[in-house]
């Protein structure tokens, strides 16, 4: 315990080893679900759907102990939800790339995202969102985990993107309701573990509902013979010079801000950052983020990011790298248990997003809503991100409206240079998308 302590630095940041452990436990269980959503999503890219998942639970225990142990945060990383859908629907099929071209771009995409985390031009683009942004990023990072674990739960159907009211007297939303009530009431009693235990009834009550899938087989032996070292580098001749581009900007700005999102909208709802909304770590877990994504693509899964999952361990008591450890070694120990990844349903989901979603919004309140130069940028982030069901498109649409209202209010000297280049980035890359 002594030697925990010194390391992770328990005691000075007011951390407990139950609570860590809790908290990391927590978190697994609200991103296990990952295991089996990112191969369902990247088997339409004719990826083997066992061997995905196999790379999606090392990449995650490999990439979260590495976070936790190099930023001391309790910060997860996995492969990200909103990839798949780029690898799969855009590079593969719109651009015409086979799964192994687009497992390339990941990696170099990875490897410019390491590069960008460790130089100083992530810090610069970081100090140049204005503070209330940040207080935004933790709303809207709130509200997409909520609108996450309602779509998951069936409370909210999204088809033909629109958004409407789910089969609300079906067992899944019933249930969902239900694990989201007992949480509640267990925070209100403040009963050590109440996701933990709000996930664990919801989940056992939905055996005989037929909500929770007991799997097949308990144990499926590792093999990633079919996707393992399968990168063709082929695509950059293949690929016309416009797609190509557009590909690795889209792939290096979603990372970038899906993180920046994630690690400033939670750990400031959490109280982890400095005055200056800075968090300490930061640098560390998006170099472990874009490490990671290089290693997932060698073992054949889409990029890897900081989780914003991690907000219901933190919610929990997870305050260092201990509990992200945690989290990945049972990642790990889940490898060759991965078809108990099924069980992990919307309806046993949704309590500790919704939960953690709702505490999210307390940010809001720090936010200067009576001018408009920063309430309508830091509303247009807000709702950007459950409505375009994107944090990196929540984040463009804040930085350029910000950018364009400053300069039409004569205050365009205001504004930090590195914040006109952001919105640039933003518009390059959406006009690449409009053309490729």
């Amino acid at each position: 315990m002594k030697r925990l302590d010194t390391f992770f630095h328990l005691t000075e940041k007011g951390a407990t080893l139950a609570g860590e452990v809790r908290g990391g436990c927590t978190t697994f269980f609200a991103t296990v679900y990952l295991a089996a959503v990112i191969p369902g999503v990247l088997s339409g890219a004719g990826m083997n759907f066992a061997a995905v998942m196999t790379a999606t639970c090392l990449i995650a225990g490999l990439g979260s102990i590495a976070a936790g142990l190099w930023s001391n945060s309790p910060f997860v990383l996995a492969p990200g939800l909103g990839f798949p859908t780029l690898f799969t629907y855009t590079i593969c099929q719109q651009y015409g790339c086979t799964w192994q071209q687009a497992l390339a771009l990941v990696f170099l995409s990875g490897a410019l995202f390491l590069l960008l985390s460790l130089s100083p031009l992530r810090e610069r683009l970081t100090d140049a969102l204005p503070m209330p942004f940040k207080f935004a990023l933790s709303a809207g990072v709130g509200l997409f985990l909520t609108l996450s674990g309602l779509i998951n739960a069936g409370l909210v159907t999204a088809e033909d993107n629109l958004l409407d009211m789910g089969a609300i007297a079906a067992p899944g939303p019933l249930l969902a309701l239900l694990g989201i009530f007992v949480t509640a009431v267990l925070s209100i009693k403040k009963v050590p573990g109440a996701f933990m235990l709000g996930m664990a009834l919801t989940a056992l009550l939905g055996i005989p509902l037929g909500v929770t899938d007991l799997p097949e087989a308990l144990i499926a032996a590792p093999d990633l013979s079919l996707t393992a070292f399968a990168l063709d580098f082929s695509v950059l001749t293949a690929l016309a010079p416009v797609p190509l581009i557009s590909a690795l900007l889209s792939l290096v700005v979603s990372a970038c801000f899906d993180s920046v999102g994630t690690l400033l909208g939670v750990g400031g709802d959490a109280g982890f950052t400095d005055s200056t909304g800075d968090l300490p770590g930061q640098r560390e877990v998006m170099a472990c983020s874009g490490a990671a994504t290089c290693a997932g693509a060698l073992l054949g899964v889409s990029s890897v990011t900081a989780v914003a999952e991690s907000a219901a361990g933190i919610r929990e008591g997870a305050r260092t790298g201990l509990s992200a450890v945690v989290t990945g070694v049972l990642f790990l120990a889940l490898t060759p248990f991965a078809p108990l990844a099924g069980m992990a349903s919307g309806a046993a989901m949704a309590a500790p997003l919704v939960m953690v979603g709702m505490g999210m919004m307390s940010g809001i309140t720090q936010i200067t809503w009576k001018h408009v130069e920063i309430s309508l940028p830091c509303f247009l982030m807000i709702v950007g991100m459950p409505f375009t069901f994107s944090i990196t498109t929540g984040v463009m649409l804040g930085v350029i409206s910000y950018a364009v209202v400053m300069v039409c209010r004569g205050r365009a000297r205001l504004v930090d240079p590195a914040l006109y280049l952001l919105a640039a980035m933003f518009l390059l890359n959406a006009a690449l998308g409009a053309l490729a």
